[in-house]
């Protein structure tokens, strides 16, 4: 689970302890059924390059979200913030335009899990052009 999103809430039935998503999965220890797991199934079925990159742009990107500051210009009354997902649209967009990465496949999946990560692990994901507020 991402560091800025709360944890699930679920109301527990007749004292059961697992939440009702889990219950047709009686059989199966709690620990072993991970939604997140199974969305990278198909991908890697398609391509193990892809999904190895996915995986390694996440995990890289949510290790450095904090530690490298955001490009943010204050612009008038306007804050502009690109988001590191942002840049990585741009290379995606750019590379795919122009051709230019060595391990395209690899790095195709290393920009999509850099934009996954942006996008799924931050509420403020979207907020690329705010009004500022005068103290």
């Amino acid at each position: 689970m991402c560091s800025g999103n709360p944890a699930p809430s679920f109301a527990l039935v007749r004292g059961e302890s697992r939440p009702p998503r889990m219950q047709k999965f009686h059989f199966l220890k709690p620990k072993l059924v991970k939604p997140k797991f199974f969305l990278g199934l198909p991908l890697a079925l398609f391509s193990f390059e892809i999904y190895f990159g996915a995986i390694f742009g996440y995990f890289l990107t949510k290790f450095f979200t904090g530690k490298i500051p955001s490009l943010a210009f204050n612009i008038g009354k306007w804050r502009l913030h690109f988001h590191h997902w942002l840049y990585g649209l741009g290379i995606l967009i750019s590379a795919f335009h122009f051709n230019f990465l060595p391990f395209p496949q690899l790095a195709f999946g290393f920009l999509g899990g850099m934009i996954f990560q942006g996008i799924y692990c931050h509420r403020d994901w979207h907020k690329i052009l705010s009004k500022q507020k005068r103290a």
